[in-house]
Parts: C-alpha cells; structure tokens; sequence
C-alpha cells in the first residue's frame, strides 16, 4: 500500500481528534470534590460593582467581560423555595460568569434574571438558591464578599 498525503492528512486528524477527546475526558472526569448546591462568599465576590463601561457607569457585572447586569421588575418575582413561574424562561447565566463560579451540583442550573442569579433544579424548576448582585442589596445580604 502507497502513502499519499491525503492517507497522511487523514490520520493526522484521527490522531489529532482522538487526543482531544482524551484530553476533553481527563479534565471532565476528574474527582470534583468541592460541588455547591447553594451560592457561597466567593461567588458573590466574583462580580463587579461600579465599574465604567464604555460611556457609563455599570452599577453591576462582570468587567472581565464587559458585561453589565440591568435591574428587571421581574426579579421581585422569583422567591426562593418556589417554582420558577411557568411563563418565564430561565435564561442561563452568561457563560464567561458561570466559570468563575464555584462549582455547582449537576442537577442545578444558574440562571441570572436582571441583577438576580438563581440556582434552579433542573427537573422541577425549584428556585434552590438566590442571590441579589445589586450593591445595596448584597451589602445588606448574608453574603458578603469578604474571604
């Protein structure tokens, strides 16, 4: 059997997707030991408060990544322990957020509504946990940034 460059090139692929995989697996499947099932001190810590952004001041977000969390009225609607009401749609947390979250239960999802981050069990649509991110309210919160 001849080698050409396309059974070359081919096997390269295989060979370069195969390690990706490998590599993928290893660093998903590592012993996580320290999953949340509620938001800590340090999540609350990881979001900016009164930072300038392009031609404003943004009371609230997450500067790394230019993002700039509004108050809603619908906040006041979610309460913890309750279900997530039926005529919203849980919008996920931005994902450059998420990953400087603490790591959380897989059965939870984050979720962010105005100023508000909410954990949500996945199935039953339960509000598990929440956290106001507006300064006032997480000053007066029992979170607090300090560590």
């Amino acid at each position: 059997m001849k080698l050409s460059l396309d059974h070359i090139l081919s096997a390269a692929a295989v060979f370069a997707i195969g390690g990706g995989a490998l590599a993928l697996s290893a660093h998903s499947s590592g012993t996580v030991t320290n999953v949340q099932s509620a938001f800590t001190a340090s999540d609350q810590a990881v979001f900016d408060r009164n930072f300038d952004l392009a031609d404003r001041t943004c009371e609230v977000g997450y500067a790394a990544q230019e993002l700039c969390f509004e108050r809603s009225p619908l906040e006041s609607r979610i309460v913890k322990g309750e279900p997530y009401p039926e005529t919203m749609y849980p919008l996920a947390l931005e994902w450059r957020a998420n990953l400087a979250l603490d790591r959380k239960a897989p059965q939870l999802k984050t979720v962010r509504l105005g100023q508000t981050v909410l954990l949500m069990d996945r199935d039953s649509r339960i509000v598990v946990d929440k956290m106001d991110l507006s300064p006032q309210r997480s000053a007066d919160s029992g979170l607090s940034s300090e560590g």
